[in-house]
């Protein structure tokens, strides 16, 4: 059954790998936030491509998946003035995607900049970065930002914070549709207590209830077993394996393509689960298993951090505590779990009634997902 396994696991890797290279995956956008009095200057980094060709970015990872994607790839190979003369043409449709709001009135931005990013490869994606102007009202307490859930997740960049008399971001990730907490409009004055704070937030963000790849994952060890220390040893392993690539991947010492990290991350479900139904004890090649998974999955995160965009001096410092709040989210998943152990060793037919079942469940999660990610 295992050498099954291994096998359809080896040829959905090949298809992958022959598919790279008409992949081009949906990154977040970058949206950074600065106020200087009453003044507000907003910046958008996106694919301006995605957005021009109406392909739903909270919907596809991949703009080959879309239905739009002839039209995609028409408009990527636009000259940069070509590109931005069609960008100004749907100005007001952009403008009607983005909310602003100061308490709860809406604020009109006016467009200042349209700056397209040269690329030297037309396989790469291109950024354009297009800069809007606002001004606060007098009156006005808290400012919030959210766009349309079409455009997809983004990275908000807030520099209205002054930490330690040095003006830096806080960074928040937010799902496509969701908007920020309320910012104060006041001047801001914090310390290093706060960056941390954010980094560990975003970690266990990516978690819970961002990570549901994760979760499954864990689950799936759980599900092993409801001894501990079985539990323990796999979490252990798996742990540290993927906080050795989160590591190396966010420093820029390792990388895969994303697409292909996370295609594999889905099928590393699938064999987890199927592997609980097949194997009952555990032994060094299971170990093996879940730390090379580990190695991907810590990719996966390396990912994720890199695109939140958190450099600068405090770099090992965000790099850590987001990696400390990706620890607290997966125990955050398992207590749970752990604590109805005691209730779980008392039923002889554990494996049978809820451990198979259970485990059949978040393979045929991950098979969904890697049909997503792949096909």
């Amino acid at each position: 059954m295992l050498s099954r396994l291994n096998f359809f696991l080896s040829i959905a890797v090949l298809y992958l790998i022959t598919n790279l290279v008409h992949a081009h995956s949906i990154k977040p956008s970058i949206v950074e936030y600065r106020i200087f009095g009453k003044n507000i200057e907003l910046n958008l980094s996106i694919n301006a491509e995605v957005f021009l060709s109406g392909i739903d970015a909270s919907k596809f990872i991949d703009t080959a998946n879309a239905p739009q994607v002839k039209l995609y790839d028409e408009l990527r190979r636009l000259q940069i003035d070509e590109l931005e003369s069609k960008i100004r043409d749907s100005i007001d449709s952009l403008k009607d995607s983005v909310y602003l709001k100061v308490d709860q009135k809406m604020l009109s931005l006016n467009l200042n900049e349209i700056n397209v990013q040269d690329v030297e490869d037309e396989e790469n994606i291109r950024i354009t970065i297009i800069s809007f102007k606002t001004t606060a009202p007098e009156d006005g307490k808290t400012i919030t930002f959210a766009w349309k859930k079409e455009l997809g997740s983004l990275i908000f960049r807030d520099f209205s914070m002054e930490i330690d008399n040095d003006v830096k971001a806080s960074t928040t990730w937010l799902k496509a549709g969701e908007k920020t907490a309320p910012i104060p409009l006041a001047d801001r004055k914090s310390n290093m207590a706060t960056i941390i704070f954010s980094a560990i937030q975003q970690g266990i963000k990516h978690i819970i209830p961002g990570g549901l790849d994760h979760i499954l994952f864990v689950l799936g060890l759980f599900f092993f077993s409801y001894k501990i220390g079985p539990l323990l040893s796999q979490v252990t392993i798996f742990t540290i394996a993927h906080s050795i690539t989160l590591i190396l991947g966010s420093l820029g010492y390792i990388y895969l393509p994303p697409v292909f990290v996370e295609a594999i991350i889905a099928a590393s479900i699938v064999w987890i689960g199927l592997e609980n139904v097949v194997r009952t004890k555990l032994n060094i090649s299971r170990i093996g298993i879940i730390f090379c998974f580990g190695l991907l999955h810590g990719l996966g995160f390396a990912y994720m951090f890199t695109q939140i965009g958190l450099e600068g001096s405090d770099y090992l410092i965000n790099l850590f505590s987001f990696n400390l709040g990706v620890e607290v989210g997966q125990l955050l998943v398992l207590t749970p779990f752990i604590l109805i152990t005691p209730i779980l060793s008392r039923i002889s037919w554990y494996r049978v009634a809820v451990s198979i079942p259970a485990s059949i469940i978040i393979a045929l999660f991950g098979v969904k997902m890697f049909i997503e990610r792949v096909l």
